[in-house]
């Protein structure tokens, strides 16, 4: 009866042995991973609350990544506006230069500002990474088809010929009747005006697609945004040939569009040639010519506030994701991560309970029938 008694208490202590060493394998697992469980099945009844942080650590991570992408095309772009910028000041200030100039400076000009349209063309298909930054929604294709031949698209050769038009004689009244008059300063800018407002193929130097009206082309569409969070969406785009937030000036008479009208006044001022100097309306054109370009930069400037603006808002909303982020993490960390102290603690103890299991097996098998006879 005895032998039978002493089998039954080996079965348990191997029972319980078998037990222990399964929560030490268990307890080993943890303190290799930092993990309670490899599995959300193991992190019952808590698993819901771990999928559900990490939804949201998720999507908090696809908006700091998308307003990351954002802040490259506005870097990209708020560098490509400030030389823009500086070109057009440059330029206003060299026309004003004529004024006192006089004919010894006029080729020189010309020929500058014609480099300056040049660069500014080439400005305005800028990417970053893949994006032309400036292209709209159609940010796969370059704005500006033909930069760099700018000087050989109808853009620049329709304005030329407008430029050179000054004094030359014209029919004013539509009059056959009364005597051609000289075309006046005032009227070479209407005519150079209403090119550089034109949408038409062969004359707007932008692309096909940001001269189309939407919703089938750019024309008019809404600036490039962004969702930065939950119901705030960032505007941050601005398209070649529009504004997106600062409005022109009525005075002097505009297109509308900043860069049009730097484009507009580049051109006329490459197309100014020695001969016109002796035009009495000579200098009233040079001066309106850098009106318009001062009146643009002031323009382009409110645009770059703007923008600036934007990048602000993006990187406040960007950090408070990454905040946010911390503190997400720092919950699940909780539900999921084990405390590496406390489990060494419990193995320790397994370890010795699991000894003492063995030593008092080994003790029981040592028995015999003899021993109780």
């Amino acid at each position: 009866m005895q032998v039978n008694s002493s089998y039954g208490t080996i079965g348990r202590l191997l029972a319980g042995a078998l037990a222990t060493r399964d929560r030490m394998d268990g307890l080993v697992r943890q303190a290799s991973t930092g993990l309670k469980a490899e599995t959300f099945g193991g992190l019952a009844p808590q698993a819901r609350m771990s999928i559900d942080l990490r939804a949201e650590v998720a999507r908090r991570d696809t908006y700091a990544r998308a307003i990351e992408t954002a802040e490259a095309r506005i870097t990209v772009t708020q560098s490509a506006l400030g030389r823009i910028g500086e070109l057009s000041s440059e330029m206003a200030k060299r026309a004003l230069s004529l004024i006192t100039l006089g004919e010894t400076g006029v080729e020189v000009v010309a020929q500058e500002a014609r480099a300056a349209l040049q660069e500014i063309a080439g400005l305005l298909n800028v990417r970053a990474g893949d994006t032309y930054v400036f292209g709209g929604s159609d940010s796969s294709n370059p704005p500006v088809p033909n930069a760099a031949t700018i000087l050989q698209t109808g853009f620049f050769t329709q304005i030329e010929a407008a430029t050179q038009s000054l004094g030359v004689p014209w029919d004013d009244d539509a009059n056959p009747l009364t005597p051609d008059v000289p075309r006046s300063a005032a009227q070479v800018m209407a005519d150079t005006l209403a090119i550089a407002a034109s949408d038409a193929a062969g004359t707007t130097p932008f692309s096909a697609f940001l001269s189309t009206p939407a919703p089938a082309g750019g024309l008019g569409e809404p600036s490039t945004s962004l969702l930065a969070e939950d119901g705030t969406r960032i505007v941050y785009g601005l398209r070649a040939n529009q504004n997106a937030v600062a409005q022109s000036a009525a005075d002097p008479p505009s297109t509308g569009s900043f860069m049009r009208d730097l484009m507009r006044g580049l051109a006329m001022l490459g197309s100014l040639t020695e001969a016109q100097t002796a035009e009495p309306e000579f200098k009233d054109l040079v001066q309106r010519i850098a009106n318009s370009l001062q009146s643009a930069g002031r323009t382009l400037e409110d645009e770059r506030a703007a923008l600036g603006v934007a990048e602000q808002r993006l990187a406040r909303t960007r950090e408070a994701h990454a905040d946010l982020q911390v503190v997400l993490k720092a919950q699940i960390s909780k539900v999921e991560d084990v405390d590496i102290a406390e489990v060494s603690a419990r193995l320790q103890l397994l370890q010795v309970q699991l000894e003492m299991s063995y030593r008092l097996i080994g003790g029981l098998r040592d028995m015999n029938l003899a021993r109780y006879v």
